[in-house]
């Protein structure tokens, strides 16, 4: 689960490249590691709930190459396979914009309908294939993006297709949270993954080692994953075999991600519609 939450910096950061990656569903699109709130939807440790009028409001920052992008986005449940005929979930995806008083308001004419199958509670393969189809909303203008779309795109693809699967997983302690106005007392995972490629060059073999730790605090009254907050801290260190002084080695890269339940609720309603 990875790839899909809105991020904005101030207004709406390039709203419709970003809103682009919304629709690719609960998942951020660019980069392919970034956080979401379904990164972790295969962990069966991570609890799991999806019921017609849930939603949940997360803020996000992301810390990358001296830049720091923040935004908040809502998901919310429209509709589960007991509420309609074709045995989907409708799920509409939101950026929202803060308001001096501290209040969340959806971006007008902003955000995306997913519509899933209900193969996402069997938590097994690519989230992709349990995609039926997306409508995305572009500066209020609406348009249908097919599942055999999403498919053919060899960029959106890949991205539903590299789910997080780690090496480690450990259990921490407890702690609590607090989110509006109510102390939750949360489950603390650490799980985490390496990777490690190369590639030959004329003067040795180049080696890069990838590291991925994402940390969760969960509590099951929480809707969707539980997901009452989450750290992703990924780094890139590239190394020469054998070292020479005269080739340079590209720098490490490091990238820490933030996700933060700032609320959540039982009562959703559709934002979107055809006329806005």
């Amino acid at each position: 689960m990875r790839n899909l939450f809105l991020k904005t910096n101030g207004r709406h950061l390039s709203a419709v490249c970003s809103l682009w990656t919304l629709a690719l569903i609960i998942f951020l699109a660019v980069p392919a590691t970034a956080l979401d709130l379904f990164t972790l939807w295969s962990q069966t440790e991570i609890p799991l709930s999806i019921k017609q009028g849930d939603y949940v409001d997360y803020r996000h920052q992301v810390m990358a190459g001296g830049r720091r992008e923040e935004g908040i986005t809502r998901i919310a449940c429209l509709a589960t396979p007991t509420d309609n005929n074709d045995g989907t979930y409708l799920l509409e995806l939101l950026p929202l914009d803060e308001q001096s008083d501290g209040s969340l308001l959806p971006a007008a004419g902003q955000g995306a309908q997913v519509r899933l199958s209900a193969k996402i509670l069997d938590r097994q393969g690519p989230l992709l294939s349990a995609v039926v189809s997306v409508r995305l909303w572009q500066d209020a203008q609406v348009r249908d993006v097919t599942a055999e779309e999403l498919r053919q795109d060899p960029m959106i693809s890949t991205s539903f297709q590299s789910d997080f699967v780690p090496d480690e997983i450990s259990s921490q302690q407890k702690t609590t949270r607090v989110v509006q106005g109510r102390q939750f007392s949360c489950r603390q995972w650490v799980m985490a993954s390496a990777d490690t490629q190369s590639a030959i060059m004329p003067a040795g073999k180049m080696l890069q080692i990838s590291s991925r730790e994402i940390a969760a605090a969960v509590n099951e009254e929480i809707p969707f994953l539980g997901l009452a907050y989450a750290s992703e801290r990924v780094k890139a260190v590239s190394s020469l075999d054998p070292p020479n002084r005269k080739i340079p080695v590209p720098p490490a890269r490091i990238r820490v991600e933030v996700m933060e339940l700032v609320g959540f609720g039982h009562n959703a309603i559709t934002q979107l519609t055809a006329g806005n």
